[in-house]
């Protein structure tokens, strides 16, 4: 899943430029499945990406389309969309922790050891 939101990521940078319909069609249903699935991960959280990706969803239904008719105004969401899945992905990845040396304790306290052993 997360390869495919960097692939609905760069979609969207690539609609930036000037395509036939086809592809914009492509990209509403590449990016409204990617916002459905993250809705549906992020539906217990109600944080800022289950919010986030409910509007994505409603801009870039397939089924009851939105159109701006100017193409500026969606190169703007274009580019707002793609970093918003860029950043999520990168939400995705888990962070490595770096190891911690052992602590040494410096202040050790020595205890009074005798060579002599009781045997019993």
């Amino acid at each position: 899943m997360k390869y495919l939101i960097i692939i609905a990521a760069l979609c969207c940078f690539i609609g930036i430029v000037d395509l036939p319909i086809g592809y914009y069609t492509f990209l509403r249903i590449i990016v409204s499945f990617m916002a459905l699935i993250i809705i549906v991960n992020e539906f217990r959280s109600r944080r800022f990406w289950f919010i986030a990706f409910v509007l994505i969803f409603i801009f870039f239904n397939p089924f009851i389309p939105i159109y701006f008719y100017l193409k500026p105004y969606w190169i703007v969401l274009d580019i707002i969309v793609g970093l918003l899945l860029f950043i999520y992905f990168l939400k995705l990845i888990p962070k490595t922790k770096i190891k911690q040396p052992d602590i040494i304790d410096i202040e050790h306290e020595e205890i009074p050891r005798t060579r002599d052993r009781i045997i019993k």
